[in-house]
């Protein structure tokens, strides 16, 4: 197995492989004739170990496979490695597949994403489909697989804008009430009280609460993978985070507490140990559809609109903007990666209160208005009689 570099311009390389039996592949390297001999090496080391790949007769699905294996299950979390999975098999592979990697073309996107239209797919759907799609190519790009990424010249459907489901302070009353004897009360609190997301909550330890400083730390999440549950760091960066918490909360978190400790030695050792603050009354862990299943539940018995739990984090969101606070206090304190996710979910609202501090500002404004011109009218009137 042999190679050889040849300059095609000023800080330009042609490496070329030899693969046997008169086949040849050629790649283009840029920068210096140091850069192109290390990746000389490096394919014929990729040649040597049995690595090596040849786009050249890859189709789309060999390198989807080959993606998912090396990149996706290594750096990506389960819940989203495992989604992508769903979505390779049910969509992407099923239709693109068949294509040779180096022929994928803008059009072959193109009708794959207007067929998906055909099929019902919601845009949202298609919109993530393209996203897998881009963020495999990238990756393809990266590894010189292909010379760009295609997928940069084809625009999916655009989603209709999300407005987030909210309850209103009567129905969180309601929710409040219908859960206080039930194993989800804790964490519908929690989630009331802070906008934490479910796996934050779920993943929460009695450690990452600070009681005499009114203070959760959010540090770890909980994430349903196939392989069951699994504890990792939450979301983003930003995620990873402290927040300030009501003296209502603390309190019922102590509350909560105390009832644990006198169940563990009511059960002994019949009791699960952990320091997780969400359990039931033998110490299990909740699970994510555990909690799912019971918060519908509860919504339907008690007529309240059917949201999912994760809805309560904009319902936080909302009572926040209600009462004043900057959209940048509430990103930092929901844990979004950038300000803007923030007024995407929720510039409606802002704007709504807005309006509601507008309204009342010209009500302001029309009193003292009338105050004036009252006095003007009164003023001219008094001139009239001196006039007389």
């Amino acid at each position: 197995m042999k190679g050889h570099i040849r300059q095609r311009s000023k800080g330009s390389w042609s490496v070329v492989i030899h693969l046997g039996n008169h086949e040849y592949k050629w790649y283009t390297v840029h920068g210096k004739k140091s850069d192109a001999n290390d990746f000389l090496i490096e394919k014929l080391n990729e040649l040597k170990e049995g690595t090596f790949i040849n786009n050249d007769k890859m189709t789309v699905q060999e390198y989807m496979e080959y993606w998912y294996t090396n990149f996706c299950e290594k750096e990506l979390s389960p819940t989203t490695y495992e989604s992508y999975r769903r979505n390779l098999d049910k969509y992407i592979i099923k239709e693109l597949g068949k294509i040779k990697l180096k022929d994928l073309s803008p059009l072959h996107l193109q009708a794959f994403y207007n067929n998906c239209l055909q099929l019902n797919l919601s845009k949202k759907t298609i919109t993530y489909l393209h996203k897998i799609i881009h963020s495999a190519l990238n990756k393809a790009v990266m590894w010189q697989l292909v010379g760009k990424n295609i997928a940069d010249n084809v625009k999916p459907p655009k989603p209709e804008k999300y407005i987030p489901s909210i309850l209103d302070f009567k129905q969180l009353s309601i929710l409040i009430a219908s859960v206080k004897s039930t194993y989800i009360y804790i964490p519908t609190m929690i989630a009331i009280a802070t906008g934490m997301r479910r796996g934050e909550i779920l993943g929460l330890t009695w450690e990452n609460i600070n009681f005499k400083a009114k203070e959760i730390n959010v540090v770890q999440a909980v994430y349903p993978t196939l392989n069951g549950l699994k504890i990792l760091p939450p979301k983003t960066e930003n995620s990873t985070r402290t927040i300030c918490v009501p003296k209502k909360l603390i309190k019922i978190l102590k509350k909560h507490k105390k009832k644990l400790s006198k169940q563990k030695k009511k059960l002994g050792n019949l009791y699960i140990e952990s320091d997780f603050v969400c359990v039931n009354d033998e110490g299990k862990l909740i699970s994510p559809s555990s909690l799912n299943h019971k918060f519908k539940n509860i919504l339907r018995e008690n007529d309240l609109p059917c949201i999912r739990l994760h809805d309560l984090r904009h319902s936080h969101a909302s009572m926040l903007l209600y009462k004043g606070n900057s959209l940048k206090a509430i990103s930092e304190r929901l844990g979004h990666s950038t300000i803007q996710i923030t007024m995407d979910l929720y510039t409606h609202l802002y704007n709504k209160t807005n309006r509601k501090v507008a309204n009342s500002a010209n009500v302001f404004l029309k009193i003292n208005l009338f105050y004036y011109i009252s006095k003007i009218l009164a003023k001219r009137k008094n001139m009239q009689k001196i006039r007389e």
